[in-house]
C-alpha cells in the first residue's frame, strides 16, 4: 500500500458527468493531511483544496474552475465537493456541485508517476506469463 502523504506530483483521474467519463490531469501537493492542486479536464482549468484523514483514509476536496470552456466563463468559482477513499492505489468516490446537488457523479484518481507505470507493466508481464 502506497503512503498517500508521499504522493505529491502528477495524478490522473476520471469523473463521470452526464453518463460520460471525462479524463483529468491533476498536479497535487500533499503536506501531511492538507491537499492543494491544480488540474484540467474537458470543462476547463481548476484548483483543488482538501484534506486526507490517515485513520479513515478519507479524502475530501473542493474543486473550483478558474477557466471554463463555457461561454462567458460560466461556472468559474462554483464549488464542487469530492468525497472519496484512498485504497492504497487510488481514490474513488462521489462528487457533487454544492449549489446544485443533483449535479453529481463518480470519480477516480490515482498517482500518475513513471515508477507506477513501470510496476504495472511488470505485473502485467508476470500475469501474461503465469499461465504458460
Amino acid at each position: 500500500m502506497k503512503d498517500f502523504c508521499q504522493l505529491s506530483g502528477p495524478w490522473a483521474g476520471l469523473s463521470t458527468q452526464e453518463c460520460r467519463r471525462i479524463p483529468e490531469s491533476i498536479q497535487l501537493r500533499i503536506n501531511q493531511s492538507h491537499i492543494v492542486g491544480t488540474g484540467s479536464d474537458a470543462d476547463g482549468l481548476f484548483e483543488l483544496d482538501g484534506n486526507f484523514d490517515p485513520e479513515t483514509k478519507r479524502v475530501t476536496m473542493t474543486r473550483r474552475y478558474t477557466v471554463t470552456s463555457q461561454p462567458g466563463q460560466e461556472g468559474v468559482g462554483i464549488p464542487f465537493h469530492y468525497d472519496g477513499v484512498w485504497d492504497g492505489e487510488m481514490v474513488a468516490g462521489r462528487w457533487h456541485c454544492r449549489p446544485s446537488p443533483m449535479d453529481q457523479g463518480d470519480f477516480e484518481m490515482w498517482p500518475d508517476r513513471e515508477e507506477d507505470r513501470q510496476e504495472l507493466m511488470i505485473e502485467l508481464h508476470e500475469l501474461s506469463h503465469a499461465g504458460n
